[in-house]
């Protein structure tokens, strides 16, 4: 499955001094209803509920702007910050109080148990490091391509930097031909995923000593953001 955000109306001041309110959509295509089963949104790392609420932070973020300027409203900031105010959400999928708000059984209604929420937390961080080296090689790919004015060779910068996995290539591919990003806009800067993971990390820390619901604190990070 794929999900976007898309500003669609950027926030900004009007010549005739009133505020444009911003307009934005996510696009995505979650899991349907199949019968008399409604559509269940996955959890787990890069699962429907952690990529929907990605998705929402970077709503926020454009929503949210009170940007003078187009050029600098929500999501228009400098790529290496971008990421930032949509991996921070991710970490609100994880907390319990946050889950029990929401996530029930769509048969008898019970609240997820706590117990299964702590056994998902333990798996949160399972094959972390792979998946860390896999964004790695995707922006050392990135940067290997836009990085010279000379010819590339496409698949030799692939090959190159799919080492950085430390995994056999997989023979009989070419995963740049379906890579949108590095023609989108992130071009030479999908680095900045990873980049932005740890500011994202940081600002999260203020919620964590000072709580995940706290509204001032959620309140600060909206007036700083």
């Amino acid at each position: 499955y794929h999900a976007a955000a898309f500003p669609l109306v950027l926030g900004h001041r009007r010549a005739d001094g009133t505020y444009q309110t911003p307009v934005n959509a996510i696009v995505a295509n979650l899991t349907p209803p199949s019968g008399d089963r409604p559509g269940l949104l996955t959890h787990g790392p890069r699962g429907e509920i952690e990529t929907l609420f990605h998705e929402f932070g970077h709503i926020l973020h454009m929503s949210l702007t009170r940007a003078e300027f187009a050029r600098f409203s929500g999501a228009e900031t400098e790529w290496d910050f971008v990421e930032a105010p949509s991996q921070i959400m991710e970490h609100w999928v994880w907390q319990p109080s946050v889950l029990a708000g929401f996530a029930r059984h769509w048969q008898t209604g019970e609240t997820i148990p706590a117990e299964l929420v702590e056994n998902m937390i333990g798996g949160r961080y399972l094959n972390v490091g792979l998946r860390g080296a896999r964004q790695v090689s995707f922006g050392a790919v990135d940067l290997a391509i836009h990085g010279s004015s000379e010819a590339i060779d496409m698949d030799r910068a692939l090959r190159d930097t799919f080492a950085v996995m430390g995994l056999p290539y997989p023979e009989g591919t070419f995963s740049l031909a379906s890579f949108g990003h590095l023609m989108g806009g992130y071009d030479a800067g999908y680095y900045g995923y990873l980049w932005s993971l740890a500011f994202a990390a940081d600002m999260y820390t203020r919620f964590q000593r000072e709580g995940v619901l706290n509204p001032k604190t959620g309140r600060e990070y909206r007036d700083a953001i």
